[in-house]
């Protein structure tokens, strides 16, 4: 009970998304408004306006010509996809003087997020899902709760951490033994406190099994798959010492070729490679 107090805690005094999130938000949100007038809220901080350019010039999103302006960007990534590249964005930025303790290291747990990220949008535009653009930030986020117990429950996080290397068990099996709530319970309070979409919220917290209400659900059983694909990979690192079994309904409902990974697999790696650049992780 004291550590799910010291949690609760931990949300209300956990960092909040950027001004130029919230203000992107409620300009998105309004019908009438014109990319212009989101253009304008993004190139008013020059180090994101930056950042958002080179991402949507580089491979990852396959435009041929030059995107020289915010507008551009926009027009031709989409409102959504532009906003989740500022949350990424800020994110990284919030908590890059996170400390590394001995069996902990948050550089390493950020290129898994992003590995997570890529592999999700990836999966997600093979399948044609809709929303794709949640995808990305959906796997960069599934691992936020991590952080909240970093920074709120740092000696009862260590001691999980610990013990899951010493039991040979999965540290979310570890958190629930020692704190007494997971990580992906932690996750879903922190995206609440953001005002995160549900979808993306519901990835969060059952990211481990892919489903939602027990049923398969498309963006969760790919930030799922794309979990154990980065793991395999070993693209960063969550923490983990142990690489989850997939759930066989989340990984039957997205009906991907047995192939799959292997076809994809240099698509993957460039674009992960080419995202820990432009994050400023290599």
């Amino acid at each position: 009970m004291e550590n799910i107090k010291k949690l609760l805690k931990g949300v209300d005094e956990f960092p909040t998304l950027p001004t130029i999130y919230t203000t992107l938000s409620d300009v998105m949100a309004n019908p009438r408004s014109t990319v212009n007038q989101a253009a304008d809220i993004i190139s008013r901080d020059q180090a994101s306006a930056m950042k958002v350019l080179k991402t949507a010039n580089s491979s990852i999103y396959g435009f041929r010509g030059k995107i020289d302006s915010i507008s551009q960007a926009i027009f031709y990534i989409g409102f959504e996809e532009v906003k989740n590249l500022v949350i990424a964005l800020s994110v990284i930025d919030l908590f890059s003087n996170t400390k590394s303790t001995h069996n902990f290291n948050p550089v390493e747990l950020w290129k898994h997020s992003i590995a997570v990220g890529v592999i999700t949008r990836i999966i997600g535009t093979f399948i044609g899902a809709e929303k794709v653009e949640n995808y990305f930030i959906s796997g960069i986020l599934h691992d936020i709760g991590k952080l909240l117990f970093i920074n709120s429950l740092p000696k009862e996080y260590s001691k999980a951490v610990n013990y899951a290397f010493e039991n040979n068990m999965t540290i979310r099996d570890a958190e629930a033994e020692i704190l007494g709530v997971t990580h992906t319970v932690a996750g879903e309070l922190v995206a609440e406190k953001w005002k995160l979409p549900l979808t993306i919220r519901e990835s969060i917290r059952n990211h481990y099994s892919g489903m939602v209400n027990n049923k398969p659900d498309k963006l969760t059983s790919c930030v799922h798959i794309a979990n154990i694909i980065a793991h395999c990979l070993e693209f960063g690192s969550s923490g983990d010492e142990i690489i989850q079994e997939p759930n066989l309904e989340a990984l039957k409902s997205l009906d991907l070729p047995n192939d799959i990974f292997t076809v994809l697999l240099p698509k993957i790696t460039s674009d992960y490679d080419e995202s820990l650049v432009l994050f400023q992780l290599n």
